[in-house]
């Protein structure tokens, strides 16, 4: 006869796991069902057991039903193989007819299927058991996938160095991922969970493996991955045929007496196998520990041997797991225990590890790549991530996967608008008083007095920060009542120190959780507190600073609260009036003084942490300046800036200079710059649209003084911008921007603001669509540029003329420049005003000061490298010069012709254009014919010859002192001889003359010399990189003996002139007192020869010398 179906259902629910017991009545109670059928009431299920449940399915859906309902329960939870057993049972009869007095002992009656693969069914177990994990505040029927979350943690092999555990400790932000790094580097000393049990160098066998870790770091999940890769053929096959995984503190729960072939057998469904057959190979089967720390040995076990029979029932379930860690029990099998480090004396009692290894959490990869993971969206990710990178206390401890888990569950909150993350995140108390919670809940001890444990806890962490320890004794933790054993390590851990003598020392897990727990305890201690805020910013012990931020953040309740469950908070801390007026006192010491924002920025952290508007407005109301000038501010920094701007009335003034500011901080503070009245900010990686918006909001509230906008890549801008209410003139300068970027910029900013008196835009083609912009810009604007700098394409552009005569209209030209740096290079212009026109003296250029009279130091007594004797004045800026220089051929003519004619200057440069003779002639016949006269003309580096001297001479006026400059160019004696002519046949004197490198020999120097007359004018003549040899000079410098002569400067370098020569330059020395620089470098004197010259010049000249730089 079959059995029952009362007795099917219960055969299948008694093979449930407790886990799976409850979801079973979770989803019965949601189920749909059939018409005229209702679900058990919640009550009912919720106290109900295996018997007490098949009964109330018998009632509420008879027989056949109630099967088919828990078949489609059983599915919906996952669990086929039972499905599938009961499915195919009821229609079967599998189980024969029990006794009668054994109606509901049912488990011993198990079905004998043949052929039953029990390693294949027990691995599709545990894959399906493992495969998903819950949160700490996952609800009934939610969990997540371990594949989308686990990410890999870094594991050591190696103890501590106590100095390097310190370094770490006391390390954050990128220097603690460095020191947590450091092991990487060192093959012996970083192993993966792939390699615990390989063999060890000396051959032994890994069969005994103590993995440690802190609480929260992930030594669960790091196991839990371990079995689901092996159950998915991913690791250890071929080591291990069976792996079993207990966890201590399910064990705990456990007080029936078991036997240890019951605990393994445990994890099997319906059908079981023998155990003979699982240990048939007992080295292949690995045996997991997890928290070992919280395995509650009974009493009656202590001083009692051990069975070692795998059938004995033992008192408890952790009897069974000593047992077997003393290998009381199958001594062949292998063994991984986690624990956390307060434990590891304990275990050693039980178990000799062949290998210890220690899991240190995330480096800084695995945290960004376990925030990809946690919000499975790119963008999203990215900026949670780049918010948290930027604040040093939250990233360190980030190391810890639950501290990831909490901050990712935060942000995650605020990030359905990722632009309101700034505004509502949690502050840094916030964060680690949950971390503390969290421990609590899932990693303390119940037993624990959290009361007497938090204060306790206090002391020490403030005893140690006043000290600047972070490494405590056991004697200091037995000073302030502590034990490791009774819920201390949940947040202290323990290292080894010393190499003869070893002890065990003490740290909080870092240092972030000291400073947490110091704040705890000041916060209930008032003289505790002010000795703390005494020291922090009086004595200026910046070690202090995140304490005291966390002594503000526990003044806000969201922040207290939850601890509260754990801790009442007792004794009297510091009333708010008092904190508010300490805060207030404290602003004001910070005000005005120089190298005081790192403590202003700590004051504005404060107030973000307490959260409290009124107090925060009241904390502000005196301060008037926030300056930060380099101060390399992360987005946590820009956030508290942020904070404190919307709480604050007024500013005098806010500097945010080269301090990294983010994009998105940058469009916060637009809205408040109305109330600053003076603004200096730098700002990079702004888009087009940013940086129109900071143009919109500075010139509707201030006035602009400076834009500063420099191209980065990806269509990104630097721009530095510089407003007060003062109507200062403004100055604009674009640095490699797109064309169209500048045209639309300048479209907006040249109409709105008259005060513009400045725009360089350098890095650009100025083609016909930039300059008809520029020019409406202008036109429509009531703007009076004085400086303008462009490139530009084609100066013949009628736009571009436009806007040069439009420029002059409102000031006469003091310079124009067209010209180009080479030959392949875009032409650049520019524009300047008269200096006499300009509407402010702060942007002409600053004069330099005067060099001290007096020879500094002795002559050497041989020529030095640069050998030339100098009295020279420096020259005020002359207005008036347009150069045109190095332009394309084609250009060159209409362009002189236009420029002379519009702003008639009465210098012109025009240097390296390759004009030769015929276009000279040209231009000079046009220029006469527009009658155009000149006072200073630069021609160097061209190729004119002595054809053009003539022509050239033409553009002088009679009894004008000219300025000529034609250096590199190849027109010989013939063509000085004609020049010489020329000019005094037109009756012009010569001031400069510049003769370089143009070809000339002894034979011209009579020519140059005619220009020396009774009425000499000339006061510089450089001849410099020709070959007037001796004879040439001698002849020269006689007729400058025999002249009245002003001459100044007169440069013979590099004319082949030797010591025959130093008799007639001692005399020049003598006769002409006038000389102020006399340069005879890369000549061939002797070095005798050089110093009796030296000495006629310090003889005549040196009580006058003045030396002076040139603008």
């Amino acid at each position: 006869m079959g059995k029952t179906k009362h007795d099917l259902l219960l055969h299948v629910l008694e093979e449930l796991l407790e886990e799976e017991i409850k979801k079973f009545k979770f989803k019965l109670n949601y189920m749909d069902l059939r018409e005229g059928y209702k679900n058990i009431p919640k009550g009912h299920l919720e106290k109900a057991d295996v018997v007490q449940l098949v009964i109330l399915l018998i009632e509420y859906y008879q027989e056949e039903y109630a099967v088919e309902v828990a078949i489609n329960v059983l599915d919906d939870i996952n669990n086929k193989m039972l499905a599938d057993w009961l499915r195919k049972a009821s229609a079967e009869d599998i189980l024969q007819e029990p006794r009668h007095d054994a109606v509901w002992n049912t488990r011993v009656m198990s079905a004998k299927v043949p052929n039953v693969d029990h390693r294949g069914n027990y691995i599709a177990s545990i894959k399906e058991q493992f495969r998903k994990l819950k949160d700490y505040n996952s609800k009934p029927g939610e969990w997540v996938s371990l594949e989308d979350r686990y990410t890999k943690l870094f594991i050591v092999k190696k103890y501590h160095q106590t100095q390097d555990k310190e370094h770490e400790l006391l390390s954050r932000g990128k220097r603690h991922t460095e020191i947590m790094k450091k092991p990487r580097n060192d093959e012996d000393s970083h192993i993966t969970v792939e390699h615990l049990f390989d063999t060890l160098a000396d051959g032994t066998s890994t069969k005994k493996v103590i993995l440690q870790g802190v609480a929260g770091i992930g030594k669960t999940s790091t196991v839990c991955k371990i079995m689901y890769d092996w159950a998915c053929g991913k690791l250890y096959q071929g080591k291990f045929d069976y792996i079993f995984h207990w966890s201590c503190r399910e064990l705990n729960h456990r007080t029936k007496t078991v036997s240890l072939a019951e605990l393994i057998l445990q994890n099997w469904k319906y059908p079981k196998p023998e155990i003979k057959e699982i240990l048939s190979c007992p080295d292949k089967v690995l045996f997991i520990i997890d928290g070992f720390d919280e395995l509650r040995s009974p009493k009656d076990n202590e001083n009692k041997s051990l069975s070692c029979d795998l059938d004995t029932p033992h008192s408890t379930a952790a009897a069974v797991v000593e047992s077997l860690l003393s290998w009381r029990s199958l001594s062949e099998v292998c063994l991984l225990v986690t624990t956390r480090p307060s434990a590891l004396e304990m275990l050693e009692t039980h178990l000799k590890a062949d290998r210890w290894a220690e899991i240190m959490g995330f480096l800084e990869e695995e945290r960004e790549e376990y925030f990809k993971k946690f919000f499975r969206d790119e963008e999203k990710a990215a900026l949670a991530y780049s918010y948290i990178q930027d604040n040093d206390v939250v990233f360190t401890m980030c190391f810890v996967p639950l501290i990831c888990w909490i901050v990712c569950t935060s942000l995650c909150l605020h990030l359905s608008s990722i632009e309101d993350l700034v505004q509502k995140v949690s502050t840094t108390t916030q964060v680690f008083t949950h971390f503390v919670t969290v421990l609590l809940q899932s990693h303390g001890r119940p037993q624990t007095n959290t009361q007497h444990l938090f204060h306790n806890l206090g002391l020490l962490a403030y005893s140690g920060m006043k000290d600047q320890e972070v490494l405590f004794e056991e004697s200091t933790l037995k000073k302030y009542n502590l034990e490791m054993s009774k819920g201390t390590s949940t947040f202290l851990t323990q290292l080894l120190k010393g190499d003869i003598i070893v002890e065990t020392v003490y740290s909080f897990v870092h240092l972030t959780i000291q400073e947490l727990f110091a704040a705890l305890f000041t916060f209930s201690n008032k003289e505790a507190a002010f000795e703390l805020l005494k020291e922090a910013f009086i004595e200026k012990k910046s070690h202090l600073n995140l304490t005291i931020r966390f002594l503000f953040g526990l003044n806000n309740d969201s922040s207290l609260k939850p601890l509260k469950k754990y801790y009442t908070v007792t004794g009297t801390g510091i009333p708010m009036g008092e904190l508010l007026k300490w805060t207030k006192k404290s602003f004001l010491f910070c005000q005005g003084q120089d190298g005081q924002s790192h403590f202003l920025l700590e004051l504005l952290h404060c107030l973000f942490e307490i959260q409290d508007e009124e107090f925060v407005r009241n904390a502000l109301e005196d301060v008037k300046e926030m300056v930060f000038l380099g101060n390399n501010l992360g987005q946590d920094d820009q956030q508290v800036i942020l904070y404190s701007l919307q709480h604050a009335k007024e500013l005098h003034r806010l500097t945010l200079v080269q301090c990294e500011l983010k994009e998105k901080y940058v469009i916060k503070l637009l809205p408040l710059l109305g109330k600053c009245k003076q603004i200096y900010l730098s700002a990079s990686g702004l888009s087009l649209s940013t940086v129109n918006m900071v143009c919109a909001h500075v010139l509707q509230s201030l006035r602009m003084t400076r834009l500063h906008l420099v191209y980065e890549e990806d269509d990104r801008m630097n721009c530095t911008v510089e407003a007060s209410h003062e109507r200062d003139p403004c100055i604009i300068t674009f640095d490699y921007l797109p064309e169209e970027t500048v045209t639309a910029i300048c479209d907006q900013i040249i109409p709105a603001h008259p005060g513009i008196v400045r725009l360089d835009v350098n890095g650009i083609q100025g083609r016909q669509g930039f300059l008809t912009a520029l020019k409406y810009s202008l036109l429509e604007s009531e703007c009076k540029l004085e400086t303008l700098g462009f490139n530009i394409e084609n100066p013949n552009h009628e736009a571009f003329r436009d806007i040069c005569e439009h420029l002059a209209t409102h000031h006469s030209p003091g310079k124009f420049a067209l010209f180009r740096r080479g030959s392949e290079d875009d032409i650049h212009f520019g524009y300047e005003a008269k200096d006499e026109e300009k509407s402010d003296d702060r942007l002409q250029k600053k004069k330099k000061s005067k060099g001290r009279k007096g020879r500094s130091g002795t002559h050497p007594q041989c020529f030095p490298l640069t050998w030339f004797l100098k009295k020279k004045k420096k020259k005020n800026r002359e207005d008036g010069i347009a150069i045109l220089s190095c332009l394309p051929k084609e250009y060159i003519v209409d362009t002189v012709l236009w420029v002379t004619s519009k702003f008639t200057p009465v210098t012109l440069v025009m240097d390296d254009n390759s004009i030769d003779d015929e276009l000279m002639e040209t231009i000079c016949e046009k220029l006469n014919n527009a009658e155009y006269k000149l006072q200073s003309l630069s021609l160097n580096s061209n190729i004119l010859a002595q054809e053009s001297m003539a022509s050239i001479c033409s553009l002088f006026h009679c009894n004008t002192a000219v300025s000529l400059s034609l250096r590199y160019n190849p027109l010989g004696d013939e063509g000085v001889k004609i020049l010489a002519a020329c000019l005094k046949s037109k009756g012009c004197t010569l001031k400069n003359l510049s003769l370089s490198s143009t070809d000339l020999t002894e034979d011209c120097v009579p020519a140059i010399a005619s220009l020396f007359s009774k009425k000499n004018t000339l006061i510089q003549l450089d001849l410099s990189f020709n070959n007037l040899s001796n004879s040439g000079v001698k002849t020269l410098c006689s007729a400058l003996k025999n002249k009245e002569s002003h001459l100044e400067e007169l440069n013979l370098e590099y004319n082949g002139i030797t010591d025959d020569c130093e008799r007639e330059f001692i005399q020049l020395i003598k006769n002409i007192p006038s000389l102020k620089y006399l340069c005879l470098d890369n000549n061939e004197f002797t070095s005798t020869s050089a110093s009796r010259i030296f000495g006629a010049w310090d003889k005549y000249h040196d009580n006058e010398e003045e030396v002076q730089d040139e603008e």
